[in-house]
């Protein structure tokens, strides 16, 4: 009989011991679950902190060589700059009129392209960003009006032509009253106000000069 209870214990002792063990081969399972995903989750986020990584550093490097190897431009941002002509053929005032027509601004019509143009008022009008300074030059606007310009002709006055008065003329430029001999690379430069940058080309005898200047 002692036996038979002794064996009971040792039986139920076993059976606990299983139980427990199952338990425990149970938790260490769930656990090694919990590890293995979270190393999984560990390498998803090192592959996502990785990708956003690769995007900063492309975007930087993308972002800075487009700043080191930006286009120079003239100017920075659009511009509304104003030239003044004063054109006199043996000692006629010219004016300059139409050209090739490249819309309407302020109801005006427009002649020439849109970063020289004239609206029939005797005055080039620069407008629009300048990516380099030879697209203003002087030249230029009077090409795209189709005007011939030279420092040989202008218009349809060439040097050595006779003025009315039978003496031959040649063209002399001024800007601001001061002799120019740039012609067509004349450059203006940057005012709104084109009162203060007046080219004057005149067409006469040379010993009119300096009366033309005056």
């Amino acid at each position: 009989m002692e036996d038979k209870t002794e064996r009971d214990i040792l039986d139920s002792l076993s059976s606990h011991e299983r139980r427990e063990q199952a338990k425990k081969e149970k938790e260490d399972a769930h656990e090694q679950k919990e590890t293995a995903h979270e190393i999984k989750q560990r390498k998803k986020n090192y592959i996502w902190i990785g990708i956003v990584i690769f995007i900063l550093i492309t975007f930087a490097v993308v972002v800075g060589w487009l700043l080191t190897n930006k286009e120079e431009t003239y100017t920075e941002r659009q511009v509304h700059w104003h030239v003044l002509l004063d054109i006199e053929i043996c000692g006629e005032k010219q004016d300059i009129r139409g050209g090739k027509t490249s819309g309407t601004m302020s109801n005006q019509a427009m002649y020439g392209p849109h970063l020289l143009h004239h609206h029939n008022d005797n005055t080039i009008h620069i407008e629009g960003q300048i990516m380099k300074k030879e697209d203003i030059a002087l030249g230029n606007f009077f090409d795209g009006i189709d005007i011939p310009f030279s420092k040989d002709q202008i218009m349809d006055k060439k040097n050595g032509d006779l003025c009315p008065d039978g003496n031959p003329g040649v063209w002399k430029m001024y800007v601001n009253d001061r002799p120019r001999e740039d012609f067509r690379d004349y450059i203006p430069f940057a005012t709104g106000d084109g009162r203060k940058q007046v080219i004057k080309l005149v067409f006469g005898p040379e010993e009119a000069e300096n009366q033309s200047k005056a």
